[in-house]
């Protein structure tokens, strides 16, 4: 909040916005999908993918120690997520093993890339931003990078999967920065007990993407990959899922009007309780779902918890109109009908590259608003915040 109170507050958001929306069209298996944008009051915040993962954090900190084929195997679709955002014109600035999400079924995602970005304004000293263990060099002096920073970043990663250790030790900042200026680090093999087959191609990998000169490094995600990709064995993922992702749940509220109900009904419910009880409504709403087998017993549990007879009536026949829609066959009312789903599909794909992956989910719920097809047009144009990406939507829906 600190940020948007204060001078140049509405330029941070713009910044915000922007990343939100460049971070939403960086589509890759191993990101964390960025769906949206919205703003609560002052409050900005970014709707994201749910990922079932555990982070390569707690994984390395767990035993046994992961293998070279799981090593590249994780390596390499981080730096294929890596990719993916610098060609956005993203740079990460904040990888580390904490924002690298390893999934049930051995895969990666990385998240938190631009974020970093971001915070810069609210950053100290000369304006130094991320994690300082994984940081370039030129990063500690707070100007500007590029995708080589993050080059380097994957290069410690790399160092510390390999060796079991972060290439500089302990100290403090200070002689953080002095040691990484003069780059000056025992290879990563040297700390293992048996040189694995390839150490030798190991390392140069990994020390030339900790170089010191950002033009000594290799010049993308890419190039690094391919180098790790002959000095590893062949990356295997098989066993990443058996060894360290975390057992499927059962869904929650199974059986219950929790499980039943959908999310738009779900936060139709709890908007109504919060207009009557404040912010204690959301957690009412959701304890009433999760205990209830049926609509009567939500409702009886809702009104448990209002004191005031004309207040609890309202409220009945609000959650009765509510819940009676929720139990309808379909939740596409005439107009939704009306337009052929290949016409639903073809304006999802139109308009994917101006708001991201969202689209189809845009398309489907104003769709149930729209009279008209040219009127669900006209709608969707107006979600797009560019006029130029607004005017170029509208000829090719045309």
């Amino acid at each position: 909040p600190h940020l948007i109170d204060a001078a140049g507050g509405q330029e941070w958001l713009a910044r915000f916005a922007r990343e939100a929306r460049a971070a939403g069209r960086a589509l890759h298996p191993n990101l964390v999908t960025v769906f949206d944008f919205l703003q609560e009051g002052r409050v900005p915040y970014l709707v994201m993918e749910k990922v079932r993962s555990t982070t390569l954090e707690d994984r390395m900190a767990a035993r046994p120690a992961l293998s070279l084929p799981e090593i590249h195997a994780i390596l390499r679709q981080v730096l294929a997520g890596l990719d993916c955002i610098h060609r956005a014109g993203i740079v990460h600035r904040d990888l580390k093993p904490a924002n690298v999400m390893l999934t049930e079924d051995g895969g990666v995602k990385l998240t938190d890339f631009g974020i970093a970005r971001l915070t810069a304004m609210d950053a100290t000293g000369a304006g130094m931003v991320g994690t300082p263990s994984y940081m370039a060099p030129e990063q500690f002096a707070g100007g500007e990078v590029d995708a080589r920073a993050d080059v380097y970043a994957c290069g410690v990663l790399a160092y510390e999967l390999v060796a079991g250790r972060k290439p500089f030790q302990g100290g403090g900042v200070e002689a953080l920065f002095a040691a990484v200026r003069q780059g000056d680090v025992a290879p990563p093999t040297s700390w293992l007990e048996t040189a694995p087959e390839g150490a030798e191609a190991l390392d140069r990998a990994i020390l030339k993407a900790l170089s010191v000169d950002p033009e000594d490094r290799f010049s993308d995600a890419a190039a690094l990959a391919e180098a790790l990709a002959d000095a590893l064995p062949a990356a295997d993922r098989s066993g990443l899922s058996d060894t360290f992702a975390p057992r499927r749940k059962a869904a929650r509220g199974e059986g219950t009007m929790l499980g039943r109900l959908s999310s738009h009904t779900m936060l139709e419910v709890e908007r109504q309780l919060v207009a009557r009880m404040g912010p204690m409504g959301r957690i009412i709403a959701r304890r009433a779902a999760a205990g209830a087998a049926d609509a009567e017993q939500m409702i009886a549990a809702v009104l448990s918890e209002l004191s005031a007879a004309g207040e609890a009536q309202s409220m009945r026949d609000s959650m009765v109109r509510l819940l009676a829609e929720a139990a309808t066959p379909t939740d596409a009312p005439a107009a939704a009908a009306a337009i052929p789903a290949e016409e639903l599909e073809r304006l999802a794909t139109l308009l994917r590259p101006h708001v991201g992956p969202i689209a189809l989910v845009m398309v489907r719920r104003k769709a149930a608003r729209a009279a008209s097809l040219p009127a669900l047009v006209e709608a969707l144009a107006d979600a797009i915040p560019d006029p130029a990406g607004r005017a170029e939507f509208l000829r090719a829906a045309a």
